[in-house]
């Protein structure tokens, strides 16, 4: 059995995420907020929580004089106390906002930039080509891309289109950055950029400009509801459909279930024969999953590989039922390229009407890596067992570096398992974590990050450290190196990047 202080991690946890996307919508309706303010009513019943009981009590008057859609200064605003006691209790900032992937060579000279969006929270990354952004940061959910205009230059032309119809598919603002050249701008212009920025744009106004543009991407994803890839719903849709659900449980009794599946070894799939490949798997997979399910069920891309299903159901076994059948469709079909593909899903059913999505999600999630961990291609309901298994993760750090450095405490997380071991134990898992040093990275001509690169059987990040910020630092990261930390390390430094990791972990 959990216990209480495990408890109180995993509803700080929720709550985290539930911040996470307020902040991200365009508008929210007042619903929403009332919503969220009585999971901070029943979570402030803690004692050591009655902050959050407060902060329910202050939103419920607050929302009176409030329009029924909330703007997103005045989220902001509302969440601004929760963000800064969730940061203050914790000794970080562990709310995070967008992705920004910048594609460039000239790292040292965005020091300075990448400071002051990680001081704004925003997650960063770095790529040196258009072709490693799209070979590593395909599967990463990014919000806004920058490109230096010098790498366009040196770019095959196949690559660069490629990469701008991947962010004209999914509305992500593209940023060129190059002189201070009319006719440079407007080329960049042609080729579908968002904005421009020249040497004149100082990181105040970049920073302005950037905000602009992610609350442009919020309006616009909030009126798409459907995955321009596969056909299905997208995650716009969710909150409705699960509210509509709701309501016809309270009203007429209809229990339904929520289940997660995603495609079993779907990198190796990308691996070997391309993205590509991958898309074209995903859209059938679609189209099965359609054919084997009501018309009334209701398929959403959740993200990625990962699927999501809204559906009717008369009790548990019935709910595994009709899930057993997407499950086998799938199996016995045949995929582009004469690719065999399998599933796992999680399910659970939902009984009443309180229960709320997060909470849904994440008893579906947990329920899917078990299914996961017990070999893949099977269907896996919740219950109380299933929550105590998670999969576990790595995080090996440079074994010279881990007794100095080791223990400190390990964010809760509802899928996996944390593990901090030196990094000369060979013990590994499908996620890992490596925090080496420099020159061991870049050695051989960075064929450790060579090697990790093709690692199928799950995924490796790495954190660097580094003397200081000098330019064989920059080519790490322009190989798809997540962050870095200078030594000597500071304990606290390196907890805060291990916690942001796992914020943005699927």
């Amino acid at each position: 059995m959990e216990t209480e202080q495990n408890q109180i991690e995993k509803q700080i946890h929720q709550t985290i995420l539930m911040v996470e996307r307020l902040l991200r919508m365009a508008s929210v309706p007042k619903s929403e907020l009332l919503v969220f303010s009585d999971w901070l009513n029943r979570f402030g019943q803690h004692d050591e929580l009655d902050f959050f009981e407060r902060q329910a009590s202050r939103w419920i008057q607050e929302l009176e004089g409030i329009a029924e859609t909330v703007t997103p200064d005045q989220i902001q605003m509302l969440l601004a106390p929760v963000i800064d006691h969730l940061s203050e209790r914790s000794r970080k900032k562990v709310i995070r906002k967008e992705m920004i992937l910048s594609v460039t060579k000239r790292f040292l000279d965005n020091i300075q930039w990448k400071k002051s969006l990680e001081n704004e929270r925003y997650l960063t990354r770095f790529f040196g080509s258009i072709e490693d952004t799209l070979e590593v940061g395909y599967d990463l959910h990014v919000d806004a891309m920058l490109i230096d205009y010098e790498i366009i230059q040196t770019t095959d032309e196949t690559l660069l289109f490629k990469l701008i119809k991947k962010v004209e598919a999914t509305f992500i603002p593209l940023i060129i950055i190059g002189p201070n050249d009319a006719s440079i701008r407007q080329t960049c212009y042609q080729l579908g950029a968002d904005d421009y920025w020249d040497e004149t744009v100082l990181i105040e106004e970049r920073q302005i400009r950037l905000k602009r543009l992610l609350r442009k991407l919020r309006t616009v994803s909030a009126t798409i509801l459907v995955d321009e890839l596969t056909g299905a719903f997208n995650r716009k849709y969710l909150q409705n459909a699960y509210r509509r659900r709701t309501s016809r449980l309270e009203r007429d009794g209809q229990l339904f279930a929520l289940a997660i599946f995603d495609l079993d070894h779907f990198k190796r799939i990308n691996d070997l024969h391309g993205h590509p490949a991958g898309d074209l798997v995903l859209a059938e997979l679609a189209v099965l999953t359609k054919q084997a399910i009501r018309q009334e069920d209701e398929l959403i891309r959740f993200g990625g590989e990962e699927f999501m299903l809204l559906f009717s159901a008369d009790d548990s076994e019935h709910a595994v039922d009709m899930m057993e059948k997407v499950r086998a469709r799938i199996e016995r079909h045949t995929f582009p390229n004469g690719l065999k593909v399998t599933v796992s899903i999680g399910l659970t059913v939902i009984k009443d009407a309180a229960m709320d999505l997060e909470e849904m999600t994440s008893e579906a999630d947990e329920a899917l890596y078990q299914a996961k961990r017990n070999g893949r291609n099977q269907v896996t309901i919740y219950s109380m067992a299933t929550a105590k298994e998670k999969m576990e993760a790595l995080i090996k750090i440079e074994s010279n570096s881990f007794d100095q450095l080791v223990p400190f405490p390990l964010p809760h997380h509802p899928k996996y398992h944390f593990r901090i071991i030196p990094y000369d134990e060979k013990t590994v898992a499908p996620l890992q974590l490596c925090v080496l040093p420099l020159d061991q990275l870049a050695a051989s001509n960075f064929k450790l990050l060579e090697d990790w690169k093709q690692f199928r059987d799950g995924m490796i990040e790495v954190i660097a450290i580094a003397s200081e910020e000098n330019q064989l630092l920059g080519q790490v990261l322009e190989r798809g190196v997540t962050d870095y930390c200078l030594s000597p390390l500071d304990r606290d430094q390196l907890e805060e990047q291990i916690r942001q990791w796992t914020v943005r972990l699927p």
